[in-house]
């Protein structure tokens, strides 16, 4: 079969590689149709790797986002059948006995987890970027007449799904987003649809602000052109209940917090880079702020599945294009470019 194969930085190659066969009662193979392309896609195929912790070492399919058609079932499988479609959640724990985290349903921490796409371990676990792909049946959850375009948005906005659970109740709420990118949008989104009285949006580029409005955002800033709003929300200790940061900027973290009304909390979707941390953590120490870590979702994935589902929340908007996987070279070329926000490939 073809798969879109990364043996190292900048090495990207749409190849043959060996088709997946089912090996546990539980899986299930998927051919797939649509598959996002995630910021970590790009720091594979940019630094062939992820920070100096996660390194390509042999070749990897790539890719977590995405969605297919189901074509075989093992016998364990007995609520998915063949010629369902799928979207497949990237986190595949190991559900052992002796886990702690799987035993006590904290999926996310599981220690012997498998992530698509992934060279956290070793042998790498093998992506979505492939015609193929061999999955749990816990990964896959059957929807009808969805887009796979549509579909292929469901892992980002397990993400944004996670990001606004952190805040706790939102209801009534009038919260921050720092950043317009495809999950600072879905964090609008998300918000507004679960609850957020008004959501404002922050970034440093017009066109993606335009987006986010399209998006859900009740108020967009630039805060490169307009600083002067950005200080009257940050005076008075403040202006917003509760804040998503959704930049992995340390300085915008830093202007996140300052804007963040005491006692309020501040959810961190996105990941600082090394010497990207945040320097002054003045506002957080004096406000009484509460910091939480978002690291990948869970039980966010079928709620945020439902919102795609019934139409609760669009993503189209943030779609600048699709390529065939045949041209993965130049998908990942247009996702890495500032004049797109987010970049799909499909396979025929």
């Amino acid at each position: 079969m073809k798969a879109c194969v990364l043996y190292k930085k900048g090495d990207l190659r749409y190849t043959d590689i060996d088709e997946p066969q089912i090996k546990d009662p539980n899986e299930v193979k998927v051919k797939i149709q649509n598959a996002g392309i995630c910021g970590s896609d790009q720091h594979y195929y940019l630094e062939g790797g992820i920070g100096s912790a996660i390194v390509v070492r042999e070749p990897l399919v790539i890719g977590h986002e995405g969605c297919g058609i189901v074509t075989e079932v093992g016998e364990g499988v007995t609520d998915i059948k063949v010629g369902d479609m799928v979207i497949l959640r990237p986190a595949r724990p190991c559900f052992r006995d002796d886990c702690f985290y799987c035993q006590h349903h904290m999926y996310s921490y599981c220690e012997n987890m498998r992530h698509l796409g992934s060279a956290a371990t070793l042998p790498h676990t093998q992506g979505l970027f492939a015609e193929y792909v061999v999955a749990h049946k816990a990964q896959c959850r059957v929807v009808k007449n969805m887009a796979p375009e549509v579909a292929a948005f469901a892992e980002p906005l397990g993400i944004a799904y996670n990001g606004v659970h952190s805040l706790g109740e939102i209801i009534g709420k009038n919260v921050l987003v720092m950043g317009a990118g495809p999950i600072g949008c879905l964090c609008a989104a998300s918000a507004k649809v679960l609850g957020a009285d008004r959501v404002t949006v922050v970034d440093i580029r017009d066109e993606p602000l335009q987006i986010a409005l399209k998006m859900g955002a009740d108020e967009v800033c630039n805060s490169k052109t307009n600083p002067e709003q950005i200080e009257k929300w940050s005076a008075n200790k403040g202006h917003f209940d509760c804040t998503i940061e959704a930049t992995g900027n340390g300085f915008a973290c830093e202007s996140a917090m300052r804007m963040t009304m005491p006692t309020g909390t501040v959810s961190q979707v996105g990941m600082f880079g090394t010497g990207h941390q945040p320097k002054d953590l003045g506002a957080f120490a004096t406000k009484g702020l509460k910091w939480n870590a978002v690291f990948r979702f869970y039980e966010e994935f079928g709620p945020c599945v439902n919102a795609l589902e019934k139409g609760f929340i669009d993503p189209l908007p943030l779609l600048s294009a699709k390529f065939k996987a045949c041209d993965v070279v130049k998908a990942m070329e247009a996702a890495i470019s500032p004049d797109t926000c987010k970049v799909q490939i499909y396979f025929d």
